[in-house]
């Protein structure tokens, strides 16, 4: 597992340009974190004192309205660093996060990690992009929410996931994450059935097809114009 470690760590690109002596004082700090799929990371109210580095599987993050319906803010993928705002605002979560698959993470205290920001500028600087380029995600979704239709924020979904997810093959991209519509009506802020709808729109455009709860892109300019309309 050391070795793993040390391997993850030189090739993560969060954290792959730090010296070779702070490599290998991360890989001591850390704690291995398993969970089986739907068990929780960290639920709402818990002490935001960790972050974590996926090393394999999804983790979904979440937030419950206050009506009650859950919101899905993003599902996060191997080498991606989450529970970063403990940086930033410690105190409580207020957002829940859980195995969307069977996972495994690196966990940090944030002592550690502040430690080693102050010891290495570009790593702020790496983290202050990787905070703003998830805030200007996140805020157009909401623009998103206000201003466009169910088809748009879809298409907006699908192109977000690509980037993400995505794997080519003859076909087109396969976004590969298998979600279902209600799911993906947690995404857009969507009911079920207007997701079940706006799937066969695209369908019956060509833009899309669908393959075992997974979304293969077909038309990627069309999916484009369309998330921009």
């Amino acid at each position: 597992m050391r070795r793993n470690k040390a391997w993850y760590f030189r090739n993560n690109p969060v954290i792959s340009a730090l010296p070779e002596a702070e490599i290998d004082w991360l890989e001591g700090r850390v704690e291995v974190i398993s969970l089986r799929r739907k068990q929780p990371l960290w639920q709402v109210g818990e002490d935001a004192d960790r972050v974590y580095f996926v090393r394999s599987g999804i983790v979904k993050v979440s937030r419950v309205t206050e009506e009650g319906r859950e919101l899905t803010l993003g599902f996060f993928t191997k080498d991606d660093l989450i529970g970063e705002g403990a940086v930033f605002t410690p105190g409580p979560r207020e957002e829940a996060a859980e195995a969307y698959d069977d996972t495994t993470l690196y966990a940090l205290t944030r002592d550690d990690f502040v430690a080693l920001i102050r010891r290495n500028a570009d790593l702020g600087l790496r983290l202050a992009r990787l905070v703003a380029k998830r805030n200007q995600r996140l805020e157009r979704r909401v623009g998103d929410l206000l201003f466009k239709t169910a088809h748009a924020r879809l298409a907006s979904l699908f192109m977000d996931l690509t980037d993400d997810f995505g794997v080519r093959d003859s076909r087109g991209v396969i976004v590969n994450l298998k979600l279902t519509h209600r799911e993906m009506a947690s995404l857009i802020g969507a009911t079920r059935e207007t997701v079940s709808f706006a799937i066969l729109d695209l369908r019956k455009d060509g833009l899309i097809q669908t393959e075992s709860k997974r979304v293969i892109i077909l038309d990627e300019q069309a999916l484009q114009d369309l998330a921009h309309a």
